[in-house]
């Protein structure tokens, strides 16, 4: 089993370059990304192991994928003949080695069903082109009853089937992404794409009714990832303060109310603001239901009031005894008994750990601990 670690989008916010040489160091044979900026940007970092472009190049980068070792996908029959002409112009003696995307259902990128025979022939009249692997993507592999994931895995073995047929069976064969990977061992074949496992995380398997399924618990996974800031300004404010843009929280009874050093220039995300709907609030637990976005002070937790703003959160610290200029904030991470992770900024902002992680603005500081 070959692992292909993803680390497309800066290593999903962890930084690409510090990340790729740990795996490598590791042991780690394969990267995937999404472009040809980002491949080269892996080479130039000093990885040589392969680098598999997911999502294939722009036409005119050609010859660049070739020049720097990169390995394409490719998702249309002008794309192979792309490659072709490339290396005709530079004069290769190696065949340039490709992987096939094929469409599943997700209905993005890759090639159709009905189109493969006719590319297994063009492909034995282009001699240029080693079709070293073959591939799909999973659009629900979390699901672990949904049916469109079943019929896509039919479809894969079908399209395994059918190049088969025409006489063409690359040696790679790859489906799983980081979900299939921990709850499909069906999907495996002999490649595997994990990406944001790799950092620390996974969609739990759940049932299309919500409920957990049996690879929820699989992996005792834990994030390699801690966003820290510090306290910049404390004041004591009295019953009835309106704080932050637009006023929208007004203290219920006296606060001192913590300045922090992050905002949505920092990909903290604007959606975290409490109260949400722009409302005044009465209390410290929010209303109808509302999650309560939050942030850990000296091993406590400190909600956010008012608006986030570009630069700067501010946060209620009332509870908090000896709260002072320059104490440690953590945005993601463990401190103390209390623990905030890209799933708990993932609910309160309604999105996915994915996003989160991957807004980490480049002003962010990456610091990395052996």
């Amino acid at each position: 089993m070959t692992i292909c670690s993803v680390v497309k989008c800066d290593a999903y916010g962890h930084g690409y370059a510090e990340c790729a040489r740990v795996i490598e160091a590791e042991g780690g044979r394969w990267f995937g990304v999404t472009s040809t900026d980002e491949g080269v940007a892996l080479r130039d970092a000093g990885v040589t192991g392969r680098v598999l472009i997911l999502v294939g190049a722009w036409q005119g980068e050609e010859e660049d994928v070739l020049h720097y070792s990169l390995t394409p996908a490719i998702a249309r029959f002008e794309e192979l003949a792309a490659f072709a002409r490339a290396a005709q112009r530079m004069r290769l003696t190696r065949r340039v080695a490709v992987h096939l995307k094929i469409d599943t259902g997700m209905g993005r990128l890759g090639l159709s069903m009905p189109e493969l025979p006719s590319f297994a022939e063009r492909l034995k009249r282009t001699p240029e082109i080693e079709l070293e692997g073959v591939f799909s993507h999973l659009a629900s592999s979390e699901v672990l009853d949904d049916p469109g994931t079943e019929n896509q895995i039919r479809r894969f073995q079908e399209a395994l089937r059918l190049l088969s047929q025409s006489g063409v069976n690359p040696p790679i064969r790859h489906l799983a992404n980081s979900s299939a990977a921990i709850a499909r061992p069906e999907t495996w074949h002999n490649f595997v794409r994990p990406g944001l496992a790799i950092f620390g995380y996974e969609l739990p398997a759940v049932k299309r009714d919500g409920s957990l399924g049996r690879a929820a618990k699989s992996l005792d996974l834990q994030p390699v990832l801690q966003w820290k800031t510090r306290v910049i300004s404390l004041r004591d404010v009295p019953a009835g303060q309106a704080l932050g843009y637009g006023g929208t929280y007004i203290t219920p009874a006296p606060a001192q109310i913590a300045v922090i050093a992050a905002g949505y220039g920092d990909g903290y995300s604007r959606k975290n603001s409490y109260p949400r709907n722009g409302a005044g609030a009465t209390n410290g637990n929010g209303s109808g239901g509302e999650l309560r976005s939050s942030v850990v002070i000296r091993g406590q937790r400190a909600p956010i009031v008012g608006r986030i703003s570009m630069d700067m959160t501010l946060v209620d610290v009332s509870r908090i005894a000896g709260c002072e200029i320059g104490d440690e904030v953590m945005l993601i991470g463990r401190s103390g008994d209390e623990q905030i992770t890209a799933w708990d900024l993932a609910r309160w902002s309604e999105t996915l750990p994915y996003e989160v992680l991957c807004n980490l603005s480049e002003r962010v500081l990456r610091r990395y601990v052996d």
